[in-house]
């Protein structure tokens, strides 16, 4: 299950503005683990919880790091150039597994007291990590970032370096120090956009409404059969049958009489009696 650690950013950069109260998840390993279950970018974190320890029941490395960054989310790590050293460090991971959205606290702690009881390994071989925080404001949270990712860096070159070799590092947040900033809409007039923005749904909601209310009408309530086109038509029909009607009458009303049939009326019968 080997990702390229562009593919793991550009997995937690697809979904970053979903959901303002998740987190990213990234495990990787110099072992090749086994496939998660879920591969959804949408867990919450008993999934993940679950997940985790069904990868690593096998106690697949000799060392474990886990890393805290409280008020992490997955626009953080929108690059590569964010956290340059925990990118490098991805590309040469035989396993990479990441989750942009995390619903949900997820405690590395509990992970790690599962790895020590069920591997057995000496507390040496378990470390826990946990960064400073992210602020909510983005200048300082680049710089907060940049300062965290140089201190991972340097643990994990000792990992690399080390004599064990293999190593397993589960990244997340942990928990949250602030809460997260609500979503604010890119309108140049916020207040026009956000009326007609209000106004769209109303409309939107009343469609569905009445679709939904239109399922169990009459046939003639459900479907309008005398449209305006329809109308003027009949109208125009009637007058023109009004104007024929009067015309076959008026043919009709004509009379002439028997007597200008008659052989002695006739013009000939005049002319011969002159």
């Amino acid at each position: 299950m080997r990702l390229s650690a562009t593919a793991v950013i550009a997995g937690l950069c697809a979904s970053s503005h979903a959901f303002s109260d998740s987190s990213p998840f990234i495990l990787f390993s110099t072992a090749k683990l086994s496939k998660p279950i879920s591969q959804e970018q949408l867990q919450s974190s008993s999934t993940i919880l679950e997940s985790t320890k069904q990868l690593l029941s096998s106690c697949p490395t000799s060392r474990y790091l886990f890393v805290s960054q409280p008020n992490l989310n997955a626009g953080h790590l929108s690059s590569k150039a964010a956290v340059p050293k925990l990118s490098d460090t991805l590309s040469y991971a035989a396993t990479s597994y990441s989750v942009a959205e995390v619903i949900g606290e997820l405690d590395v702690k509990s992970i790690a007291a599962y790895i020590r009881d069920t591997c057995e390994l000496p507390p040496s071989a378990i470390d826990v990590i946990d960064l400073l925080p992210v602020p909510s404001s983005a200048a300082e949270g680049v710089n907060i970032l940049k300062k965290n990712d140089d201190e991972l860096g340097m643990v994990l070159e000792q990992y690399k370096t080390s004599a064990e070799g293999s190593y397993t590092v589960v990244y997340t947040a942990g928990p949250r120090t602030e809460k997260p900033q609500a979503y604010t809409a890119e309108f140049t007039d916020s207040g026009a956009g956000h009326s007609e923005l209000k106004r769209q749904l109303h409309d939107v909601n009343a469609v569905g409404r009445r679709a939904r209310s239109d399922k169990n009408l009459p046939l003639f309530e459900k479907y309008q059969y005398f449209t305006p086109g329809i109308f003027m038509g009949l109208i125009a029909l009637i007058i023109l049958m009004s104007i024929l009607y009067a015309g076959i009458s008026a043919l009709a009303s004509l009379q002439v009489s028997y007597g200008a049939f008659d052989k002695e009326m006739g013009p000939a019968a005049q002319k011969k009696q002159q």
